[in-house]
Formats: C-alpha cells, sequence, structure tokens
C-alpha cells in the first residue's frame, strides 16, 4: 500500500469524529439498541458507547423518530444529585426527581412537535415551565432540570396552577409524579414512540454516595418509564462499567434481561480499521482482509507473531485503543519511507507513543475515584512481567504504608486486574493468545474472574515499555 499518507482513520473521540457515520460498524450491539431490545448499555471507557449513542439518535430522527438525547452539555448534574427528600431513602428521592425530569422532558417535546391538544392540562404545564424560563435551544434540558426541582421541592399554589385537583393536602413529589404521569398516559398521542438517550453520565462521577444514588435512581426511574410507557417510550442509557458494576441497589436483577455489555473480538476490531482506511481511499470494491494485509508487511514479529496478534495483544480490546495504535504505527512508517508498515514501525510506535499514552489514559479514567493511581503503576517500574500473588501483594502493602492509604490489598489487587493492569494465564476459550497456545485473560476477556483465587500475574503488554517492565528471557530484535 503506496498510499499510507492518504490515510484517515478518523478521531478517537466518537464525538469529534466528523465522518463516523462513513465507516461505523453496525455490530449486534448497536442493532439491540436501535430495536429497543437493550436499555443499557455498559462499556468501558472507548469501547464505542458514544458512537452507539451518536449514531442511533442521527439514524431515529432520519427514519421519522422523535429523539430526546441527554448529555452533561444538556442537564445539569449537579442540580440532580444535591436533590434530596425528607422521609425517604436518597435512591427513591433521586428516582422521583430523574421520572420527573423524564415526564417533563416528554411533555416539552409533545408540545414542541404539536402533539399535545390544545385543552389538554399539559399544555398550562409547558406554558408554566416555558414562561417561567424561556429555555434556549441548546440549553432547554438544563432549564428544564431547574423548573423540575423547583416544582418537586415547590408549595402547594405551583402545583395547583396546573389544575390536578390539588385543594387542602400539600402536593408531595411523588404524588406530583405518579398524577403527572398518570395525566400523561393518558393523552399520549396514538402511534407516537419518543425514544430518551443518556451518555457521558461519567463526565462528572466521582465516586461519591450522592453520585452513587443519582446513578441508581436514573436506572431506576428509566426502567419505571420504560415499563410504564412500554412501546410509547424508550430510555436508553450508556454506562461505564467500572461504574454499573460498583452500584447495588433493589429490583436490580430486573435490569438484567436490558443489559447489554460492550464486548469487542479480533474480527471487529480489524473491521473497525479497514472500514475506516476504505472509506478514507474509496476502495469499496476491495475485500477486508486485503486491504488489512495491504497495510501492513508480511513480517512477522517476534515470536512468530502477525500483526494482527501483535497489535491487539497490546490493546484493551477497546475500538479507541486499535484507532491510535494503528495511526502511531501508520505515522512512523511514513516516517521512514515505508509503503507498508513494517515490525520496526509497529515496535517504534509501540515504544515512543503508544504505551505512554494507554498508561495516561488509565490514570485519566480512574484519578478522580483513585488519586492514587498513578503513583500506584509507577510504583511497578522495574519489575518483570511475570509476578507472584505474594510480590505483587507485598508491593502493594509497601504502597499502602508508604501512602497512608485506607485500602487494603486486596482491594487494590482486585483493582488493577479490573483495570486491566494484570491478567493471568490458563488453558480455556481465547484470551490474548501468546507462545505455544497459552491464553492470557485480563478482564475485558473474562469478568468473572477472581484475582484473588490465582497464584501468578501478568504486565498488560501495552503498559510494560513505559513502565520498563521487563521479561526474563533475552530481548531480541525484530
Amino acid at each position: 500500500m503506496d498510499n499510507l499518507k492518504f490515510i484517515d482513520l478518523g478521531n478517537d473521540e466518537a464525538e469529534q469524529d466528523i465522518r463516523l457515520e462513513d465507516y461505523f460498524l453496525k455490530t449486534p450491539y448497536y442493532n439491540n439498541a436501535f430495536l429497543g431490545r437493550k436499555t443499557l448499555i455498559i462499556g468501558r471507557k472507548g469501547s464505542g458507547k458514544s458512537a452507539i449513542f451518536i449514531l442511533l439518535e442521527k439514524e431515529i430522527e432520519r427514519t421519522g423518530g422523535i429523539v430526546i438525547s441527554i448529555t452533561p452539555d444538556q442537564y445539569s448534574w449537579s442540580l440532580l444529585k444535591d436533590y434530596k427528600e425528607s422521609g425517604i431513602l436518597p435512591e427513591h428521592a433521586h428516582t422521583n426527581a430523574w421520572r420527573f425530569t423524564f415526564l417533563s422532558a416528554l411533555i416539552w417535546k409533545l408540545n414542541e412537535n404539536r402533539l399535545i391538544q390544545d385543552k389538554s392540562k399539559l399544555t398550562s404545564y409547558y406554558r408554566y415551565m416555558k414562561d417561567s424560563y424561556l429555555p434556549k435551544k441548546e440549553s432547554w434540558f438544563l432549564n428544564l432540570v431547574e423548573k423540575g426541582k423547583a416544582i418537586l421541592k415547590g408549595t402547594k399554589t405551583q402545583w395547583i396552577s396546573f389544575d390536578f385537583g390539588e385543594t387542602i393536602t400539600a402536593a408531595t413529589p411523588l404524588r406530583i409524579v405518579n398524577e403527572t404521569q398518570e395525566l400523561l398516559k393518558k393523552e399520549w398521542p396514538e402511534g407516537k414512540t419518543i425514544r430518551i438517550l443518556i451518555d457521558r453520565l461519567d463526565d462528572s462521577w466521582d465516586a461519591s454516595n450522592d453520585a452513587i444514588y443519582t446513578i441508581i435512581g436514573l436506572l431506576k426511574a428509566a426502567n419505571l418509564i420504560n415499563t410504564t410507557f412500554k412501546d410509547k417510550v424508550i430510555v436508553t442509557v450508556f454506562l461505564r462499567s467500572d461504574i454499573y458494576d460498583n452500584l447495588y441497589f433493589d429490583d436490580q436483577d430486573k435490569l438484567r434481561q436490558y443489559e447489554d455489555l460492550l464486548l469487542w473480538n479480533n474480527d471487529d476490531l480489524k473491521a473497525i480499521i479497514t472500514e475506516r482506511i476504505r472509506a478514507s481511499l474509496n476502495l469499496s470494491e476491495i475485500d477486508s482482509s486485503e486491504i488489512w494485509s495491504n497495510l501492513f508487511s508480511n513480517r512477522l514479529y517476534r515470536s512468530k507473531a502477525p500483526a494482527e496478534k501483535y497489535i491487539i495483544d497490546r490493546t484493551f480490546k477497546r475500538p479507541r485503543d486499535m484507532i491510535s495504535f494503528v495511526r502511531f504505527a501508520i505515522e512512523q512508517a511514513i516516517k521512514n519511507g515505508h509503503a507498508v508498515i513494517e515490525p520496526s514501525d509497529t515496535r517504534l510506535a509501540e515504544e515512543e507513543k503508544y504505551s505512554q499514552s494507554k498508561l495516561k489514559d488509565l490514570i485519566i479514567e480512574n484519578q478522580k475515584q483513585y488519586p492514587f493511581i498513578s503513583d500506584l503503576l509507577n510504583s511497578f517500574s522495574g519489575c518483570l512481567h511475570k509476578i507472584s500473588i505474594e510480590d505483587i501483594k507485598q508491593r502493594i502493602d509497601t504502597f499502602i504504608n508508604r501512602h497512608n492509604l485506607t485500602q487494603e490489598a486486596n482491594i487494590i489487587l482486585r483493582l488493577l486486574f479490573t483495570w486491566g493492569v494484570i491478567g493471568i494465564k490458563k488453558q480455556g476459550r481465547a484470551g490474548v493468545k501468546h507462545r505455544g497456545g497459552v491464553h492470557f485473560f485480563y478482564y475485558y476477556d473474562d469478568p468473572s474472574i477472581n484475582p484473588l483465587a490465582e497464584h501468578t500475574f501478568y504486565f498488560h503488554p501495552a503498559l510494560r515499555h513505559y513502565l520498563n517492565i521487563s521479561e526474563k528471557r533475552e530481548k531480541r530484535r525484530i
């Protein structure tokens, strides 16, 4: 392939990729979300949640559907996070707040699309919201949340203006929500479905109790709305897996059938690259396998590994990692004057850019909740790639004492495994496959693995160079 300089792999961030639609890979995950079969899309950062969110919105609108998309740009996390009600548990209060937020958004959207009858009480509700805040198009949801919070904490006179029949007893938030919901159900326009899409909840995630209750309230409210307005409203939530894994609440089992965990196999990861190359070079008639083989030299890497194995082994099996590594390799090949990507280009890309970028990504993704993560990862600098459970626990204990942490060694060991920093070796279904048919499994290969039951761990290949983690065998040149 003598046109490396013309390859455009797009942007690592889906929100900033103007050509995403040209090469987006419509996996079963996307189809399930589009059809509303799965309404809780769970995945690690960089696993493609936002790409699905963006393309869903476009396709639903293109096919005549109505969409309410909610991101931190449109809602006020702090207002919802700070919301409290006296006399009930925090997660129930947040469930009420989110239900009211959804109901208000639905009423607003129906009115904007002229789907509310002129004499409906919902029209008075809409006018009250609009007259009070006159929300701008870009921030309508933020203003709606502010007004919703005011109503939930409001006085009887505020509620009377909607004429819901409240005359003596002060309206409680739950009663307000339930009566608003019943009215909306009664007057729902026949044959209309509205999709509510919620993404980037992790932008303001700080693992505090308030943040936890906010997410739990959101998930419970979304499920209640989906159940109450079946086939009329579909709320789809996109959530980071590490956040969801640490949530525990009543009726969580009711969400299992609607969960979809984003996992990527080797073929799909390769397809992400080949489809982007196909679009940028207009190779519509060429097979994907041919595009991939023309991109790389046929020279093998050490241990006789082909380019596919070498690269995928050093990703965390996420689209973002795959795109960034191949991009770095292309840049290095161009710099070295090569017509295709040689093993030396890939190795230099790993050493000069990729390994450091993956370490930084891990730190950025987790430092809000674990501010010690940078020091923790760097404390393993100089280790061998293989480490026993006794040795790693001893290092963790030393780190805990040095930094006066309250966490126990077993907790930090679990974190290292969950982050993908360490993995295990065993026979079985394919994880990251190394020499001799041995399989290396990381958290993203099998989240059910209990690291505390293992005896030996292996540092992830992507991190070894920058952390100066070496193998016992003598290093050989590519």
